[in-house]
Order: structure tokens, then sequence, then C-alpha cells
């Protein structure tokens, strides 16, 4: 009895993460299954700046982590956190190369999708044996296939991150995360990270990872420091909420409007792949707007059809990239029957959108066929005050 009291009284669960996940899995796929003309894609890809759900589902993954492995190293001890994280590491590993497997495998049992995919896939086509064994190793990232082995390797140094930030070594840490994004998102070690790395073709995924690692090292901080009740004022603070106000407008704007006359290149500085300065700002910014809203009004963000994607998201994240191999040709196809022309960049495709009406429902498929258990709701043993 005493146990059910104390799990009553020290335990804690984040539904809104769970929800803002599964969101943001939905916005992927939508994302990925639609062409960048349609119109859709106008309301579901960076459209309140140069903010995408790939920010947003990166960063989560970091504070998920720092809350779950936080709470796991004060509970269970370093060993533990180090075989925990090693093993979800090998854990998305394997979804990798199960993808891997399965992409090769459909390629080669279905020609339409094999064209429709040549040149994304191009290795994979022509030199099948030698791109199994580059993907294995992590030296061949194609498209939708660069995303699981970066969060794989992030999680491997969750553990340092974790123990770093408890021992107060909080700034230097942060300190060399931030030098390397400076060296990934500049470029600065370009021959060593580009095509002919170790004398061998090579290709590591559009996301770089020295940039994008900053991100998912800061949403580890904020974790950390949301487990122990540390950005409580933060999340209130209105001058702060002021200026990501201001700095989100800006950058709207500065979207929306031709500004070609500043003489400014916001194509380099907005960049994704290696999440250039702009960007990252703009996402900042966007986080703290949505963080004050949701601490404001905890009753939103609790959808439990969107919660159930979160909870199970390496399941859905890796479902939704076989969904797009096999549909993504089907839709370009359904876009040539019918398509509405409302502008030299725009069009309405009825066809491949209704689609989406099979594509979303069957994310809830996932968990059941892969048949792994949640991660989430995120439940954490809260330290007594």
């Amino acid at each position: 009895m005493w146990q059910y009291l104390y799990m009553k009284l020290y335990m804690n669960r984040s539904h809104q993460l769970d929800f803002f996940r599964g969101l943001f899995l939905i916005l992927i796929l939508v994302d990925h299954y639609l062409t960048w003309d349609n119109l859709v894609m106008k309301f579901t890809s960076e459209f309140i700046g140069w903010v995408s759900a790939a920010e947003a589902f990166v960063f989560l993954s970091g504070l998920t982590a720092g809350l779950v492995y936080t709470y796991k190293l004060a509970d269970k001890g370093e060993a533990y956190i180090k075989k925990a994280a090693t093993k979800r590491a090998l854990d998305i590993y394997k979804y990798h190369t199960i993808l891997f497997l399965l992409t090769l495998l459909i390629l080669f049992s279905h020609k339409p999708i094999r064209l429709f995919w040549m040149s994304t896939f191009s290795d994979i086509v022509h030199e099948p044996m030698l791109a199994t064994l580059k993907g294995f190793l992590l030296l061949y990232q194609p498209l939708y296939l660069d995303i699981l082995p970066m969060y794989a390797v992030f999680l491997l140094f969750v553990p340092l991150a974790i123990r770093s930030f408890r021992n107060g070594n909080h700034l230097l840490l942060l300190s060399i995360s931030f030098l390397l994004y400076l060296i990934g998102t500049f470029e600065l070690v370009s021959p060593l990270m580009g095509p002919n790395f170790f004398q061998v073709r090579v290709n590591l995924g559009y996301f770089n990872l020295l940039s994008w690692q900053f991100l998912f090292v800061i949403g580890i901080f904020i974790g950390f420091l949301a487990y122990y009740k540390k950005v409580e004022r933060l999340k209130q603070n209105i001058p702060l909420l002021t200026v990501a106000l201001i700095i989100t407008i800006t950058l709207f704007l500065l979207k929306l409007l031709d500004v070609s006359f500043l003489n400014f290149n916001l194509g380099f500085w907005t960049e994704k792949g290696h999440l250039r300065p702009l960007r990252l700002l703009n996402f900042a910014a966007i986080f703290t707007i949505v963080t004050f809203v949701s601490f404001r009004f905890r009753s939103w963000f609790k959808y439990k059809p969107i919660n159930y994607l979160g909870k199970h998201s390496l399941e859905v994240f890796s479902f939704h990239i076989l969904l797009i191999i096999l549909f993504k040709p089907f839709g370009a196809y359904l876009n040539s029957l019918w398509k509405i022309k409302l502008s030299e960049t725009t069009y309405i495709y009825p066809y491949s959108t209704l689609l989406l009406l099979v594509l979303i429902p069957a994310l809830y498929v996932a968990p059941i066929i892969m048949k792994k258990r949640s991660y989430g709701p995120i439940k954490l043993k809260r330290p007594v005050s």
C-alpha cells in the first residue's frame, strides 16, 4: 500500500511530450509524402518560419532522453544508464538495418517503385551488396534512412552528458557542443565529411551530425533541468516570451516578403541540413512560445490518439519510412491524373492528398506490428524537495 502511495506522490506523467512527438510524426509523414508544390505543404512544412518538424522531433528526443536518463541515473546509477543507453541505441540500429533490408527488398520486387526511387537510392539499385554493407556500417545513409543512425549515435553520448550536468560541468559540455555546432554549420571540416571519406565513397546523410548534435544536447540539458524543476521560472518569463515573439514575427515576415533588396543570403543562413544559425534561432523562439503556452494551459496538447503515436515514436517513425517508400510513387502517379493549378509553384492534388486519409491511420498499426513496448508517456520519480 505504501508503495502505491509513494508512486502517486512522486511520479509524474508527461502527456504533453507524447502529444508533441505524435503530432510531429504526423507532420513528418505528410511532408515526406507530399510534393513540395502541393498546397497542403504550405501549411505543414515551415509554415511559421524556417522551422520544420525535424528540428522539433530531434529536440524532443533529446529532451525526453534528458528526463528519462536523469531519473535513471538518480535511481539506478551510472552503470545502469550506460547499459540502458547502449541497449536503446542498438535497438534503433536494428530498426535501421531492418528498414534498409526492407527497402532493398521493395526496390527489387517492384520495378515501378525502383524506377521512381532510382536517383534517391542509386547505390542500392546499382550496387546492392556494397550499398548494404556500407549501410550497415553507417557509411551510406540515403534520404529517409539517415535519421535513425543519427539518433542512435547521439544516444551513446547521453550518459556522458547527464553525468557532466550532474557534476556541474554543464558550461564546459555546452561550450564544446556549441563549438562542434559552429564547425558543422559552417562546414569547417567538410573535406573529412565529404564523399571520399577514408578513400571510400560515402553518404553520411542529409543532416550534419556536428550541427544537429547541438540541438539534441540542448534538449538533454533542458530535460535534466526539468527533472529537477529548474525551468519553472523560464516557463513564465514574460520578457523572454516578448523577445521570442519579436524574433518569430520578424523571421516570419522575412520569409513571407521579398527582401532580396537587403542583399542578404537568407538561403545560406536558414539552410536545414547544417542547421544554420537563423534556423536554430527561429526554432528557439518558437519553442519558447510553445513552452509558455503549454505551461499556462496544461489541459491542452493531450489528445489521446496523438499521444498514442508519441508513446511509440520509434515504431511509428520506422513504419512511416516504409509507407513513404511504398506510396510516394503511387502519389506521384495520382498527381498526374488530376491537378488544379493555383500558381506557378502551387497546385491542389485531390487524389494524392486524399490518400493521406489512409496513410495517417496506418501509423496506428505500427506498434501492433512491431510489438515493442512503449517508452512513454514519460514516467518519472521526482526528487524530494
